[in-house]
């Protein structure tokens, strides 16, 4: 007896552990790290909001740094950057692809640079801070952030680097591009980028509300 298929119109889905197990393994492991970092995020968060509503009572005085402003916004402008890049590796455009690297690279940098002078400012501003518990607070958010900047940035140089070598080489670009892998490469970069622009904003936004 042939097996019955099914009816027209009929969307056979998969069983989610199916789908799970589809997943690259080095999509899973970021997926994870992600994971991990939004819920320790979410815990510092807590805690922060904890000691300001009932160690200080909401009797707090702090001027958040301009230049917070001015991370954010550098950040968000590099979103645009990312989001070119899996578009332009399908489309064999080599040279675009390093080219959005290469701003990538200049917004990272750009990003440091703010956020060290957001901290001049803000110790500038308010000496006080340097021995307040609001500060660690904030050096564990921006410290913790600026390190997945950093290792979003030395991915960011790795992949500027090989495209830049095999830029103008016919035969290299036509071994990477048609490599499944490198396009899993790209994809898992950019959501790891889009994470630190989203954690980011968050953060910024917390603390632009609670200050």
């Amino acid at each position: 007896m042939k097996p019955q298929k099914p009816k027209t119109g009929v969307i056979v889905r998969r069983p989610v552990l199916d789908r799970i197990e589809g997943i690259h393994p080095h999509k899973m492991i970021t997926y994870l790290t992600i994971s991990v970092s939004c819920l320790l995020y979410a815990f510092i968060s807590f805690l922060f909001i904890k000691y300001l509503a009932f160690e200080l009572k909401g009797d707090v005085t702090f001027a958040l740094p301009k230049f917070f402003t001015v991370s954010t916004i550098i950040l968000t402008i590099s979103g645009l950057f990312t989001s070119r890049l899996v578009k332009a590796y399908k489309n064999d455009e080599i040279t675009i692809l390093r080219k959005q690297l290469s701003f990538l690279l200049l917004s990272g940098l750009l990003f440091f640079i703010s956020q060290s002078v957001a901290w001049i400012e803000l110790l500038k501003n308010d000496p006080a801070l340097e021995n307040s518990k609001i500060t660690s607070y904030l050096v564990i958010f921006t410290g913790t952030h600026l390190a997945f900047v950093f290792a979003g940035m030395i991915m960011t140089a790795m992949l500027f680097y090989k495209y830049m070598i095999i830029e103008n080489d016919p035969v290299k670009t036509l071994i990477v591009v048609t490599n499944p892998s490198e396009k899993v490469k790209l994809e898992i970069y950019t959501t790891f980028w889009y994470f630190n622009l989203l954690s980011w904003t968050l953060i910024f936004l917390m603390l632009l509300f609670i200050f």
